[in-house]
């Protein structure tokens, strides 16, 4: 939709990572950050010991943060980010 590209990225492991896309027939790649870089980086985690909050970063087409949405609802959240990008 809109010429995006949807990544996940999350502080576990690659097998970890692995178990889980299978597990929920995902159709996007998930990035390993278990450094946390990214996690601290964002906001998504506070010190480098805190797992990640789940936060969606939108990135337009010239690489600006368009978006960052850190009051995520897993239950509605895919149909969040329809409703967005229909009201672009």
């Amino acid at each position: 939709m809109h010429g995006t590209q949807i990544f996940g990225i999350s502080v576990q492991d690659a097998e970890s990572h692995k178990k889980f896309v299978q597990e929920h027939n995902l159709n996007f790649p998930l990035l390993v950050d278990t450094g946390r870089n990214l996690s601290l980086l964002f906001g998504a985690a506070d010190t480098p010991r805190d797992m990640s909050k789940r936060i969606t970063i939108i990135v337009d087409q010239a690489g600006n943060i368009s978006r960052i949405d850190t009051n995520v609802n897993a239950r509605t959240h895919g149909k969040d980010l329809v409703d967005f990008f229909k009201g672009l």
